[in-house]
């Protein structure tokens, strides 16, 4: 039976890399692996989450580290997720490693080089790399050198699609909701939604803005404030809901279904999960430009594109709106492209098509 041990720093929250990783383990243990999840810490949704894989929950950075340099040679192999760089040290050549990269670390975001030694690092001791779209391989490549395997991560859509009856949690069942769910960083650009949204505000004076995600009210990150005082600074008090992490899908699904157009105005990172979720729940969604996977978007007709401009987004908004039951009908039509191409069985099968290459290698 092979062995692998998938380390992350922290599953806090049972979010878009937290699933990926559930979902990757039940799928390698109904085929014959043993999987041990490493983390600092894992919240009760992730854990229920898990069939069979067994949990290292260490507590702290240092006792990660030290988990990773006693036990790691003790696998088959090592399956990093994100960006591990403080686990670079720990990882050796005797290891096989093959790393799920999601997102670039936050200095490259940040503008800035990546360091030579870790770049010369990786290649001599990753045995492959994993990122979950195209647009990644590509940057991967011009990071650090070398190739990596694109492997699409899956999206419940038949949950997503399913029609249920709406529980009116938001209270806005008369108004033009617009809905972004993500996590609150300077990356999601949550900032940009409310001014977007304070220009389609001008046009539509029904419309109503839903965000929600981690973080939501933790005013002491300067981010978080920014998004606060811009509210305030617009006087759109009255009209932005904000609600932190809703924890089940239900919930989300619930606050999808009463969206009228779903807005992710994010850079190039993170958001792969919600962005596909509103999609499968059939709402239209005005998808920034520098999303990952606006290719697959684009190509396959599932929502609207925009540049980083402000008029261009709250353009779109206002052009669903004017001719909105032919927007809802043409998403209900092609989401299920989703549910035949992103998929988590494809996603395992992949991921088991590469661990037997690095185990023969």
């Amino acid at each position: 039976m092979t062995s692998v041990v998938v380390v992350n720093n922290h599953e806090a929250l049972f979010g878009g890399a937290e699933r990926q990783i559930s979902e990757l383990a039940n799928y390698l243990t109904d085929h014959n692996y043993k999987v041990t999840i490493a983390s600092t810490v894992m919240c009760p949704e992730f854990k229920q989450s898990l069939k069979e894989a067994r949990i290292c929950e260490t507590g702290t950075d240092q006792g990660l580290l030290e988990f990773v340099a006693k036990y790691a040679r003790k696998f088959d192999i090592v399956n990093p997720h994100n960006h591990p760089t403080e686990l670079f040290h720990q990882y050796t050549q005797k290891n096989k490693v093959v790393w799920q990269c999601n997102e670039v670390p936050g200095y490259v975001l940040e503008g800035k080089e990546v360091d030579p030694n870790e770049r010369a690092y990786i290649n001599r001791t990753i045995s492959k790399v994993m990122v979950i779209t195209d647009f990644d391989r590509a940057r991967f490549k011009t990071l650090y050198g070398q190739d990596a395997i694109t492997n699409y991560p899956g999206v419940h859509y038949d949950f997503f699609a399913k029609d249920v009856k709406v529980r009116n949690t938001l209270n806005m069942k008369d108004n033009f909701v617009i809905t972004q769910v993500n996590y609150f960083t300077w990356t999601k650009q949550q900032d940009k939604s409310i001014e977007i949204f304070a220009k389609v505000k001008k046009d539509i004076p029904e419309a109503k803005l839903v965000l929600v995600g981690f973080n939501a009210w933790a005013t002491q990150y300067p981010f978080v404030k920014k998004v606060h005082d811009k509210i305030e600074e617009l006087g759109l008090e009255d009209d932005v809901f904000i609600s932190d992490y809703l924890q089940g899908d239900e919930n989300l699904r619930n606050i999808y279904n009463q969206t009228d157009v779903c807005l992710q105005p994010v850079l190039a990172q993170g958001a792969y999960a919600t962005v596909f979720e509103g999609i499968s729940a059939g709402i239209p969604s005005v998808v920034s430009e520098d999303f990952v996977a606006s290719s697959l978007v684009l190509n396959n007709q599932l929502g609207w594109l925009s540049s980083q401009s402000i008029d261009e987004y709250a353009n779109k908004i206002c052009m669903i709106y004017s001719d909105y039951q032919r927007c809802k009908e043409e998403t209900m039509e092609y989401r299920s492209w989703i549910k035949d191409n992103l998929t988590w069985e494809k996603f395992g099968e992949n991921y088991c098509k590469v661990f037997e290459g690095v185990l023969s290698s």
